[in-house]
């Protein structure tokens, strides 16, 4: 969640001359030699600006064939000439790493494609996505240094920042998902919150906490009238939570929700009224 690795961009040249030339070896566009130039340029540009919007990754060398670039990323959906590059990007992944719950299945455009045309095909502008984040992000206009951060690119420091404050009543938990922002710079506090909000992480998860913590249920029940039930359940939430930080990395939310059933006592004093419903008579809100 939150970030992945840096994409190979492959032979850049192949992937473009594969995207703008049909079956029968037509070309949708011809590039010109300084076109092709301009395009490695640009590409490269993209990595050294970290896939922050800028005006210079819209060159004029590259008006005339922009639109054919736009064009061209409907040769990455299943089926097509550059399926394959789709293929590499989603299998590079177990997950959404936008909300950590959905099945990657989409490529979002980073920088939107619409605006930045010969970015559409670029390897390092496709961030595997579920479909819900790739609809709740939208055509969201970037600007730098604000909204999304780049889940290649972004610098996030190794600190715990995600946060669940759980509430338990009569059998059902409540969960806010939120940034704490004393160990970050601020600027990326904002851009962090500013995403978990966009994509609706706190709305959008109590099926997958429910379903989560149903998977969970053979091993909680293992301290059930055990003593020292309640010191026992929470070491093994606080561990747990330690076990996903190494398996998923930091800041994962599964991980945060660990942490805040370990810090909420009414949870501890009586887990069972919520554990021991079938899981979709359980409540999560």
């Amino acid at each position: 969640m939150w970030k992945v690795r840096l994409p190979d961009t492959g032979d850049i040249d192949d992937q473009i001359d594969t995207a703008l030339t049909l079956k029968n070896g037509a070309k949708t566009h011809d590039l010109t030699a300084a076109e092709r130039v301009a395009l490695h340029l640009l590409y490269a540009d993209y990595d050294q600006r970290l896939g922050e919007p800028d005006a210079g990754l819209q060159p004029p060398a590259l008006v005339g064939c922009a639109d054919a670039l736009l064009d061209a990323y409907g040769q990455v959906q299943k089926g097509r000439r550059l399926a394959s590059l789709r293929n590499t990007l989603l299998r590079a992944v177990m997950e959404c790493p936008l909300c950590g719950s959905g099945d990657a299945t989409t490529l979002d455009h980073h920088l939107p494609k619409d605006d930045y045309r010969a970015l559409a095909i670029n390897p390092r502008n496709l961030v595997p996505s579920c479909q819900p984040c790739n609809r709740a992000k939208g055509t969201l206009a970037a600007l730098a240094g604000e909204g999304m951060i780049h889940a290649y690119f972004q610098d996030v420091p190794d600190v715990t920042f995600m946060r669940a404050d759980v509430t338990y009543l009569a059998g059902s938990l409540t969960v806010v998902f939120s940034i704490e922002p004393a160990a970050l710079d601020p600027a990326l506090a904002d851009r962090l919150t500013f995403q978990l909000d966009r994509l609706k992480l706190t709305e959008g998860h109590p099926d997958a906490i429910n379903l989560f913590l149903f998977g969970q249920k053979v091993a909680l029940r293992l301290f059930k009238g055990m003593p020292g039930e309640r010191d026992l359940l929470r070491q093994f939430l606080i561990d747990s939570a330690t076990t996903l930080d190494a398996d998923l990395g930091l800041n994962h939310w599964r991980a945060a929700l660990f942490r805040g059933l370990a810090a909420c006592d009414a949870f501890l004093d009586d887990p069972w009224t919520y554990l021991d419903r079938p899981p979709r008579a359980m409540h999560a809100g």
